[in-house]
Formats: structure tokens, sequence, C-alpha cells
């Protein structure tokens, strides 16, 4: 894959203003970068780096960023190739180019040092909103994106109300506690209307899975007479928190 050329914002950790994983409850910016890992690291090695030098770079220069290293377990075509994608959240886009300026002025050395341990896509852009209650901040957990084709006669919308009733739906059924979000594309990519993300603690997300492979899902949402807005293709990551800058 080829190198980002905004070497800038390698490194730019993105803020939101949730207790921790993916988007505020107002919309916020989400910048992804699809990376390989270079011989000899492992993803480890990645979210170390992110936890220690990057994070005490952002810490030193008072940057509103969260950052967090979603490792690919099982991934669909054509989105397969990147072994982890470096997440970066702002609040808004004066943070986003704020993070990039200090970033390019006084963090060379750690953009050195990533590009050492990753060889990285130029970025793609989303606008990222939490419709589906509070994340709760662990460590690490399993997430699930669903990558999705709105329905004939469906809008945005449409999807934008049926996510949040779908994921107060599973948690009602399953008794776990799972949050969702929705990744609307802005810059960058195209080729789907939305990526629907749901996460939650590993014994919650264990649960969920469960109950669509026992058949108790599918049936709850048939009874509920809930039919999705899309149709989605799902994906299986696992995130680390690597910096949480701003609440």
């Amino acid at each position: 894959m080829k190198k980002i050329i905004l070497i800038l914002c390698a490194l730019t950790i993105s803020a939101q203003s949730v207790a921790d994983h993916h988007a505020p409850t107002n919309s916020a910016v989400s910048v992804i970068y699809e990376c390989t890992l270079n011989e000899g690291v492992s993803p480890a090695d990645v979210v170390a780096f992110g936890k220690s030098t990057v994070n005490k770079f952002a810490t030193n220069n008072d940057l509103k960023m969260n950052s967090y290293l979603w490792e690919a377990i099982a991934i669909n075509p054509p989105y397969d190739e990147a072994d982890v994608r470096w997440v970066n959240y702002f609040p808004t886009w004066v943070d986003y180019y704020a993070s990039n300026e200090v970033f390019g002025t006084k963090g060379q050395k750690v953009v050195g040092e990533f590009y050492g341990m990753v060889t990285c896509d130029k970025p793609v852009i989303l606008g990222v909103r939490n419709v589906g209650g509070p994340i709760p901040t662990i460590q690490e957990k399993p997430l699930i994106t669903s990558v999705c084709q709105l329905n004939d006669g469906k809008t945005m919308q449409d999807a934008m109300e049926f996510v949040p009733k779908m994921t107060k739906l599973m948690n009602k059924t399953t008794g776990a506690n799972v949050a969702s979000s929705i990744f609307v594309p802005a810059f960058g990519i195209s080729g789907f209307d939305y990526v629907g993300m749901l996460t939650g603690a590993t014994s919650d997300m264990a649960t969920l899975m469960d109950s669509v492979r026992s058949g108790a899902m599918p049936t709850a949402m048939a009874k509920a007479g809930m039919q999705s807005a899309a149709t989605c293709v799902n994906d299986l990551h696992q995130s680390h928190l690597m910096i949480q800058q701003q609440q």
C-alpha cells in the first residue's frame, strides 16, 4: 500500500466528548488510516507506542484528542488488506487542523517512529455520531463494523432511527450492554452509504454474538417487526485504547 502523503496527520489523534470509544452525541470528525505492519512489528507494539510516546506528546502539547487501534480479526473484501486501523476522532475541524500543525512543527520524530512501524494508505475521513447509548471506558474490546448500503426507498434518516432502536432491542433481549455509532463518508472514500459500529465489553459482545448464533436475536427482531434500513456486511476488529485526552 502507498504511504500516506499527508504525514502531518498520521499521528494526529482525535478527540471526542464521550467517556470512551468512538463518537460524541454531536457529530465529530473521524480520520482512519489503514496500515500494514512492517516486518517484525506486532499490533501490541503499535498500541504500546501510542499509549506511551504519542500519548505523552499529546499531553505535553495540550491536544484535544483520543486514539484507538483497530486490530483486524475477520474483515471482508475490499477492506481486508489492512493489518490495523489507526482511528482518530476530533470534536471539530478546528481541533483537527490545530493538531496537524503541532505534529508538523514539533512532532517529526514521533511521526518518523510511527512510519518505522507501519506502512499506511492515505487517510479516509468520515463523520461519526454516537447513536446508541454511552460506550464504556475499556482498554480493549471487540468491535463489529457493518459496511452498509441503504435499501431501496430508505434514507440516512431511516438508518439513524433504526440503529439506536436495534441497539436497545439487543440489550433488552440479551441483558448485555452494547453501544452503537454511525460513520458517514466525508472525504477519500466511497462505495457504501454508512458504517454502523457495535462495541462493548468482551462479555457483553460475546453474549450478543451468541444470541445471533442461537437465533434468539433474529427471533426478537422479527417479533418486534423491525427491518433494517440497509443491507450490511459485518467485520470484526479488536479495539485498543491508546489515548484519551478529551472527556
